[in-house]
């Protein structure tokens, strides 16, 4: 089954009392903290919206960050010298539990990047730097090609080149 959905900025008039992505964490963040972090512009967070239900079935949050080269893998930092990488990062991503298993995981990382390449077409960054909650997760981005940091195999890097050959793979 897939869904119908529209993507929305997170605001007030959103229902997030109901959503349960099965971690509680998660939960918590979109129902108490979401949309403080975005009123003090430190996060923004997206969510998808089913259209038949009008229920949030996810959501991903987005901010800025760079990240020292010495813990990037060197295929992908060595253009940089020793000068900060800028990124995005991907501060969070869930998927209602109802909503699971049905690929709106993936799509919502692909939005959350593809809003981030249109942001960095105007500031520059180069990837979405990403905190995986466990191994489990970290192996679902590296599915999409992201590339864990250097003694830090929960944090991965998902370059913007990697998003753009996936999108091209999809148009063709």
């Amino acid at each position: 089954m897939s869904f119908n959905w529209r993507e929305e900025k997170l605001s007030k008039q959103h229902n997030r009392v109901n959503f349960d992505c099965g971690n509680a964490d998660l939960n918590q963040f979109l129902q108490k903290y979401a949309r403080q972090s975005q009123d003090r512009n430190s996060s923004k967070t997206y969510v998808a919206i089913d259209n038949h239900t009008e229920q949030i079935i996810g959501f991903y949050t987005i901010t800025l960050s760079a990240i020292s080269p010495q813990k990037v893998p060197s295929h992908l930092s060595k253009r940089f010298g020793s000068h900060q990488i800028p990124l995005f990062t991907l501060a969070r991503l869930a998927v209602d539990k109802n909503a699971q298993g049905k690929g709106l995981g993936g799509q919502l990382l692909l939005k959350a990047a593809q809003r981030c390449m249109l942001v960095a077409e105007q500031v520059g960054g180069v990837g979405l730097l990403i905190e995986a909650k466990d191994q489990q997760v970290a192996s679902w981005y590296q599915s999409f090609g992201a590339t864990p940091l250097i003694d830090e195999p929960l944090s991965l890097i998902l370059p913007f080149q990697t998003i753009k050959a996936v999108l091209l793979s999809l148009v063709y």
